[in-house]
């Protein structure tokens, strides 16, 4: 799990076309993420929900790994989230029991206290995009449960993946 590319530099600019159509260059973080069997459903496929579970754990690491502050701290600790308050995805092509996905998260657009994420989903084996979906979270302080702006280290950060 790393911002890195297949020619092994730490961080790469990607040209990536979205739902929208557009082409953009956008910086990426890579999450690698095994299917296990609790992922699938009776027709040995990925049960849709979990595609956005994928997505999560991506985004939780990303946090982890980059950020300035975990995820768990965040949450736990701050009392500070990003809850998603708008999802448009499509489904591509299945991911199957055993199946390694490959999850990239890119920043798509950063706003006073929201930011929408775009995500890809590919296989390992043969790169075939999977799904891919924008995710709009907006920075809220969990116990009044009331949006605030991002904070300057974290907006630093996302600004710097657009």
């Amino acid at each position: 799990m790393a911002i890195c590319d297949p020619g092994g530099s730490e961080i790469f600019r990607h040209a990536c076309t979205g739902l929208s159509g557009i082409v953009a260059a956008k910086m990426a973080y890579t999450s690698t993420q095994k299917i296990r069997f609790d992922d699938v459903d009776g027709a040995g496929i990925v049960y849709y929900p979990q595609f956005f579970h994928l997505c999560h754990k991506a985004f939780e690491d990303f946090f982890d790994d980059i950020a300035i502050v975990s995820y768990p701290r965040l949450i736990k600790e701050m009392r500070r989230g990003f809850p998603a308050v708008a999802i448009k995805s499509e489904f591509v092509a299945p991911l199957t029991y055993g199946d390694t996905a490959i999850v990239t998260v890119a920043v798509d657009k950063v706003g006073t206290s929201s930011v929408r994420f775009y995500y890809r989903i590919h296989r390992e084996h043969d790169s075939q995009l999977c799904f891919e979906a924008h995710i709009t979270t907006v920075f809220m302080d969990l116990d009044s449960r009331k949006s605030e702006p991002l904070p300057d280290e974290i907006r630093t950060l996302l600004e710097g993946m657009l």
